[in-house]
Parts: structure tokens; sequence; C-alpha cells
């Protein structure tokens, strides 16, 4: 099938109003996972994010030495979803399209080929942190740029395709349709009550706590969408991850490296996608991080609206509890 356009494009489903973004330049790109498998370990020789080959990707920052002894790297996405050139306007018709502009980075977090987000240290998530916030921050600093979605994923069945341990971060014009849906959430439940959604909902869930310290709490929500879900959430109000204080960070690090630690000591190395949900043009938001493990495949149910779970939150949390006992 011959290639009909060259660059990023976003398309609008006229059965549903989705946006679906389309990149052939996605079709190019390196995998370490050529099949739905558990397979996590790859060829180092062939990783092209390793010591000396820098030249392989455009760098945007070293953090902690040079090309031969960085600790922590960003680079800008060598086949982006989003682009920040393009050479067409949307036009007003039944087949709708607009391109997919923005911008597309990842940080590499470990120089270490092979070692997983749950293995590193708490120096490393800190430098890890800080990277996130300069790099959202200078995101945010673009003309038109509104929005910037920050993610892992971790392992071959949370849809990463290389091995070496990452975090991307999509900068765009417009929020997301799942943000603009907590947003128009938040927004209803204050009009009502005269308070913030996150921060009444975390009292509701005390049988359902999974960790919790001086300025954070985690929990798994009453109505997981996926089997062993954890939202993790500051207590102080804030709406994005740029506002936390030197202390919450630490917090944060505290207990998000102990949820996925404890997740490998229940699932196994399982794959997993981390998912930053925050709005810097919102303070009603809720800054919060929210964990998936991906215990099960979608099926057609999903598909039809509806989210599945065979993992009970209140069997997930006992667990949990269990094995952090055991630390």
């Amino acid at each position: 099938m011959s290639d009909t356009f060259k660059g990023e494009e976003i398309r609008i489903d006229y059965r549903t109003g989705v946006k679906i973004i389309f990149s052939n330049v996605r079709n190019n790109k390196p995998t370490d996972f050529s099949e739905l498998s558990d397979k996590w370990e790859s060829d180092v020789s062939k990783c092209p994010f390793e010591y000396g080959k820098e030249s392989l990707n455009k760098t945007i920052k070293l953090v902690g030495g040079d090309e031969h002894s960085w600790k922590l790297k960003v680079i800008e996405n060598k086949f982006p979803l989003l682009a920040p050139q393009f050479d067409f306007l949307p036009k007003d018709k039944f087949l709708k399209e607009e391109p997919a502009f923005g911008y597309c980075e990842v940080i590499f977090e470990t120089p270490l080929h092979n070692v997983r987000f749950s293995q590193l240290e708490k120096e490393d998530y800190l430098r890890w942190l800080d990277a996130i916030i300069e790099r959202e921050n200078a995101l945010y600093s673009r003309e038109r740029i509104k929005y910037v979605y920050t993610f892992k994923n971790e392992g071959p069945r949370s849809g990463a395709s290389l091995s070496h341990a990452h975090t991307q971060m999509m900068a765009f014009d417009e929020i997301s349709r799942t943000i603009k849906e907590e947003q128009a959430k938040i927004k209803e439940f204050f009009d009502k009550e005269k308070e913030c959604l996150y921060e009444y909902a975390v009292k509701q869930e005390k049988e359902r706590i999974l960790a919790e310290n001086e300025t954070f709490i985690a929990f798994a929500p009453f109505g997981s969408r996926i089997s062993a879900e954890s939202v993790i959430m500051p207590k102080r109000h804030i709406s994005y991850v740029g506002l936390l204080s030197k202390e919450e960070k630490s917090d944060f690090i505290g207990i998000l490296s102990k949820i996925i630690k404890i997740n490998d000591s229940i699932f196994g190395k399982l794959s997993y996608n981390l998912l930053f949900h925050e709005l810097k043009s919102d303070d009603m938001f809720h800054f919060h991080v929210e964990i998936y493990p991906r215990v099960i495949t979608f099926a057609s149910i999903e598909f039809a609206g509806f989210n599945t779970n065979q993992i009970f939150p209140e069997s997930y949390v006992k667990t949990f509890l269990e094995k952090s006992s055991l630390e």
C-alpha cells in the first residue's frame, strides 16, 4: 500500500467525533518486541540509546555527564506522532482532517540496558522527576501548546516498542479528551459540593488505601477501570507536577517506587502504563498519577465502551498490604 501522506495527520471519526492521530514514520521505528509476549530483554548492541550513540538521535539534554557518562538523557522522538511543521490547513468538510501539531520527547532515566524502572534508586527517580518538570515547562512555553502529556509504557504488553527504560512526553495544541472529561467532572462536583472531587473521593476510599506519607496518598479506586489500578495524588491541591515542593517530590517518589516494586512482587515482571494526569492551565484540576498493570488484554467488550475488571480493588489492596508488611 502506498503512503498517501508523508507526515503526521489527525483525522476525525465522523461516527463518534473521536480524533485519530496518523503517522507514517511510526512504521519505520525499531522494536524489541516483535510479537505480543512476556520477553523483556533485548540485545544491547542493537539499542540506539547506549553511551556513544548520541549521534543516532537529536539529544536535547544530558544530565550527570557527557555522551560516555550521562545518568539521564532527553532526546527528540525520532518517530513522532506529532510534528511542529505541517503543509496543509484543515478544511470544513465531512471527511475532516487537521495537522497533528505538537512535539514529542523521550526521557531515558538510566543508561543501563535491561534495567527496569522498578529497579532504580531514589536518586534516579528524583533526577527523572526533575527532568519531567523541566521539560514540561519548556514545552508549555512554546507557542500554541496547551497540554503536555507525560507517560511511561513499561514492558512488552504496555505498548512499548523498545525495552530500554524510558518515559515519553507529548505536547499538544489542545487538551486531550480524557482530561477534558475529568475537568468536566471536577467542575460539576465543585459546583455542587464546593469541594475538590479528588480530595473528597480519597476520604471515601479509606478501605482501599495502598500507601500514605506526609504529603501524598495512593489508593485503588472503588470503580477501578483496570485490574490493580492505582492512583497517586498529593494531599495539597495542585494542578500539575511542576508545582511540587522538594518534600513533595521525595514523598511522591517514595510512594511511586513502593507501588511499582510491590506490584512486581505480586504479579512478577508485569507490563504496565504510568500516566500523569495534570493541567497547568486549570487551578481546579487536581494533579495525580495513574498506574495500569496490564493484567488482561482488551477484548470486544472494551470496544463497546464497557471496561471489565477481574480483580476487585479490595482484593488487590489486601494483597498489596500483605506484601508491604513483609518489606
